[in-house]
């Protein structure tokens, strides 16, 4: 089974060193947990708050992920987008109309080839905010690979897509366009979770991530596939940051047993 680390990389402020550096203790801590493991990760990486903020932090971001040897793709969160003509009426992806997400989309693809990504293949909205005029869009600009399914309804309610698929919870093919989910497991307290929780570091015990794994592997799922951001790695402490140890701990101890399951 494969198991495919994607990170979303975003901030509302502009503030790249507080808000994604986590002065150390975000991105930074991520890039260098990653090296010490020699695991790759796929960072989505949200584009469009360079219309606002201006290119230059998120092109030194995408270079020194690039260049550690990660993969770059589209994420965008129409919040964030300054650009003329255009009416963001929220920050959900999938509320506003196909044209205006083509727009959203083309300018995100146009922003990430000036910060030198290329080949960008995969696109995952902000919280997963995707329905049937996103996956039309993505086709007509070339991105045939989906991340946008979480059956975990309570967390990740923004996503119309689930039952577009045929393949529940596993990589599924629709026509040309595949989707990769974010994994998801039955609760055993759904009463209080839902009927699922879904595979973010925050959201998971280590047992808990290494029994799901375990089960994934015996079942015959082809990969499963986890969400985090640098966010979850560390909490603001007046103007500084400092680690939040048990998510820390969590990452660690899935890397180690990552290279096990991707055996």
């Amino acid at each position: 089974m494969d198991l495919f680390l994607t990170i979303d990389v975003e901030t509302y402020t502009g503030d790249y060193e507080m808000d994604i550096y986590g002065h150390g203790k975000g991105l930074t801590y991520l890039l260098n947990i990653l090296g010490h493991f020699e695991i790759s990760a796929t960072f989505f990486i949200e584009a469009l708050g360079a219309t606002r903020w201006g290119g230059t932090k998120l092109k030194e971001m995408c270079a020194l992920i690039m260049e550690l040897g990660h993969d770059v793709q589209l994420h965008v969160h129409p919040k964030v987008a300054l650009i003329d003509g255009v009416k963001i009426k929220n920050d959900r992806l999938s509320s506003h109309n196909k044209e205006t997400q083509k727009i959203l989309m083309e300018t995100g693809l146009e922003i990430l080839d000036d910060c030198g990504v290329k080949n960008v293949i995969a696109f995952r909205s902000g919280d997963l905010a995707a329905n049937e005029d996103t996956l039309s869009v993505m086709e007509i600009l070339g991105l045939f690979l989906s991340s946008n399914r979480d059956l975990d309804k309570k967390s990740s309610i923004a996503t119309d897509i689930n039952e577009y698929f045929p393949i529940r919870n596993d990589l599924s093919q629709m026509g040309r366009m595949f989707d990769l989910p974010v994994t998801s497991f039955r609760s055993s307290l759904p009463f209080f979770d839902g009927l699922y929780r879904h595979f973010e570091i925050c959201a998971l015990g280590t047992l808990e991530m290494e029994d799901m794994l375990s089960r994934m592997v015996g079942a015959g799922y082809s990969c499963a596939t986890i969400l985090t951001h640098p966010g979850e790695y560390f909490r603001r402490n007046n103007n500084d940051t400092v680690f939040v140890s048990k998510n820390c701990k969590r990452l660690e101890r899935l890397l180690t047993s990552a290279k096990h399951v991707n055996d």
